[in-house]
């Protein structure tokens, strides 16, 4: 299988690395930085291509797209309309609607990044709620990241140095993604966006979600890039009880005196299986593409991820209760909705 890695920053990298020692794939790689080429060529021996007709005469039949969120879409779009198996990092802004059925249509895989369903310790709390803990009644989630140390080598070219892909605006998309395979999908969703650090720039750096499932279960997600304590922790309270997880622990606490279990496990430290983690991600697609697997996380429920943000952004200016629905998609920026 030919595969066009699209994108050779810190995600490409990885996939490259995760990829290249798979039986039966060739890959290269498309991205404009001679850098990044030589830096492919040098550690993994991957060819580079500096413009994507020069890709394309290569006639790829896998696009692994690595590029900033802005750029997933149409990119995205060329793969299914061109009849290729596609990959994409977690998204701020969804690919088309009709992406799926274009995927199905054409007997190609749409694969939408879903990298928190394959961690261990979400893994072990989605198996919880679905088995042991009941109807879900309440949920929270907190991520603290510190913002700072987020690749501090590169300037102004990172695109998490710029407000339409911010950080908190990024990772509140991508830890919505692991309630999704916890929880569910969001029905609506209010939200306080705001900037109340001190760091350099323009950006949002606080998001307060309050969540409605579609199940009617009721949660608070919080993402904070002020903040130098770092912390990605959650609960789930249901009939049977209360569930708790600390994803860079790795521990997973049960009380569930409904269901007579009362524990406390470690499951697997966040540093000690991060890369594991995205090398089973990007397998699963492989697996989905060879047809010896299927991928786990749906267009339709990026789409829902990506509503869910767009919901709380405009929230924020309403001073509403948003409803979740798939023609509403981020802005621009947080601040520039069309307010109906």
């Amino acid at each position: 299988m030919r595969v066009l890695q699209i994108g050779g920053g810190s995600m490409g990298t990885r996939r490259m690395r995760d990829l290249r020692v798979r039986p039966g794939i060739e890959i290269r790689l498309l991205d404009g930085r001679e850098d990044r080429r030589a830096r492919a060529l040098a550690a993994f021996g991957i060819v580079g291509f500096n413009s994507l007709d020069e890709a394309l005469a290569w006639d790829p039949e896998i696009f692994i797209v690595s590029t900033p969120p802005d750029q997933h879409s149409d990119l995205v779009r060329l793969a299914l309309d061109t009849g290729r198996h596609v990959f994409s990092e977690a998204d701020i802004w969804p690919s088309q609607p009709e992406a799926e059925a274009i995927a199905e249509r054409g007997g190609v895989v749409f694969a939408p990044s879903a990298t928190l369903l394959f961690h261990p310790v979400v893994e072990e709390v989605a198996r919880i709620v679905r088995h042991e803990l009941g109807a879900v009644h309440a949920f929270g989630y907190l991520l603290s990241v510190d913002a700072p140390s987020w690749h501090p080598g590169e300037g102004q070219e990172y695109y998490a140095r710029h407000r339409a892909t911010a950080p908190a605006r990024e990772m509140t998309a991508f830890e919505l993604i692991g309630l999704h395979g916890i929880v569910g999908p969001t029905r609506s969703v209010s939200g306080r966006v705001e900037k109340r650090g001190t760091l350099d720039g323009d950006a949002e750096d606080t998001y307060c979600l309050q969540l409605v499932t579609e199940t009617g279960a009721v949660g608070q997600l919080s993402v904070l890039m002020a903040s130098p304590q770092v912390a990605r922790r959650g609960w789930v309270a249901g009939e049977n009880g209360v569930v708790a997880f600390d994803l860079l622990a790795g521990s997973v606490e049960r009380r569930l005196p409904g269901a007579r279990t009362d524990d406390v496990r470690h499951i697997a430290d966040w540093a000690e299986v991060l890369e594991q983690v995205y090398d089973a991600e990007i397998s699963a697609f492989i697996s989905a593409v060879e047809g010896t697997g299927s991928w786990p996380f749906s267009g339709r429920a990026s789409l829902n991820v990506c509503s869910t943000l767009a919901a709380a952004e405009l929230s924020m200016l309403t001073g509403r209760h948003e409803t979740v629905r798939p023609g509403l998609v981020p802005a621009a920026h947080p601040t520039m909705y069309e307010i109906p």
